[in-house]
């Protein structure tokens, strides 16, 4: 006796089911880094000229931000690629997708850059004063500021998010 085709249909769906399922985990997973500190140099002492490459790229780079489905140029990645080679370009003067009213970076102005208040998790004052009406397709829904950045595994230290302060006020500079 033949098995009812819907159960049929349903034992071929269900390793795909699993496969995506596992990839997933798999993705979510990569996006931490809960031993981001290991082999990163040391940060610059205050008061000092921050570099975008030695120092902010540095911090991007030990927390997997750039990584697959992530912040990189995979479909599944955030509107963003911080990718080395395009980190800079897609950070400095360009309007936020969730926040479009603030630029993720604004050169000399951290307190008026999106990116700190993303990466401080201090993202919901913006969301309380109605910043991310717009929201990001795909990403967030209307009215959404989305989640403190990196979501998984190791937040940024106090020390990281005032190195990524300082390069932002001391100009933004692609050095």
């Amino acid at each position: 006796m033949k098995p009812p085709s819907s159960r049929r249909r349903r034992s071929r769906a269900a390793p795909a089911l699993r496969l995506a399922l596992l990839l997933a985990g798999l993705l979510l997973a990569r996006c931490a880094n809960d031993d981001a500190r290991l082999g990163v140099t040391a940060l610059p002492p205050a008061g000092t000229a921050v570099s975008f490459r030695n120092d902010v790229q540095t911090i991007i780079t030990a927390h997997n931000c750039a990584s697959f489905g992530c912040h990189n140029d995979t479909a599944l990645g955030a509107p963003m690629s911080l990718e080395t080679t395009k980190a800079y370009g897609n950070l400095v003067n360009v309007p936020s997708c969730e926040a479009p009213a603030l630029k993720r970076v604004e050169p000399g102005s951290s307190g008026t850059s999106y990116l700190v208040d993303k990466i401080a998790g201090t993202q919901g004052a913006v969301e309380s004063a109605g910043g991310c009406s717009a929201g990001c397709p795909l990403f967030t829904a209307a009215g959404s500021c989305g989640l403190q950045m990196p979501p998984l595994g190791s937040k940024l230290t106090g020390a990281e998010v005032q190195v990524i302060r300082d390069w932002i006020d001391q100009g933004a500079k692609d050095n």
